[in-house]
């Protein structure tokens, strides 16, 4: 069960804000120290105490530092960590929201699910299950699909890399075309 996970923002406050709509959550100030000033909570208010941190840009979680938390005023805020979240509010709702805030936005097919990236900031992803995509991904990786479930992922590589083997036989033909044009 995940309980929360973190990420910075350059606008924790609004950052929370709008996850916390988009959410149908509740965005509070978080309680500083032992969090850095300026960090935010996005509260589901659940029966697992399910929430987000928002930390701002810069704070890095350091063993060594007091409270183990630290400052990198060099940090990237790309990296390779996200989070998938459920949410109430329908596909349009969220896109709405995202496009509000001039946050990219897009519906992925996945193959075995879909599911709806926001690029927060334009650097962090968060990504969407509303309850019109939800089942499909449940369906896969929760308890019901856990039988198939190597067998499904088995075959989606399989799919992907013969969909790969084939763009890139038909990009070294356009190559070869080409060259063949410019030798002539």
């Amino acid at each position: 069960m995940l309980h929360h996970a973190s990420f910075n923002a350059r606008d924790p406050q609004a950052v929370a804000t709008v996850l916390a709509e988009m959410l149908v959550a509740t965005a509070v100030r978080a309680p500083s120290p032992p969090f850095p000033q300026g960090a935010w909570f996005v509260c589901l208010g659940d029966d697992y105490g399910s929430l987000l941190e928002i930390l701002p840009c810069g704070t890095v979680l350091d063993q060594k530092a007091p409270l183990g938390i630290g400052f990198d005023p060099n940090m990237r805020l790309r990296s390779g960590s996200h989070v998938l979240l459920s949410t109430p509010n329908s596909t349009e709702t969220i896109q709405g929201i995202a496009a509000r805030m001039g946050w990219h936005c897009e519906l992925v097919d996945a193959r075995l699910f879909k599911v709806l990236k926001i690029w927060v900031e334009q650097e962090t992803l968060v990504e969407f299950l509303t309850p019109e995509i939800a089942p499909l991904y449940r369906a896969t990786f929760g308890w019901g699909g856990m039988a198939t479930l190597d067998v499904k992922l088995r075959d989606l590589e399989s799919q992907m890399a013969a969909a790969i083997a084939a763009k890139a036989a038909v990009q070294s033909g356009h190559r070869e075309e080409l060259a063949d044009a410019v030798s002539s």
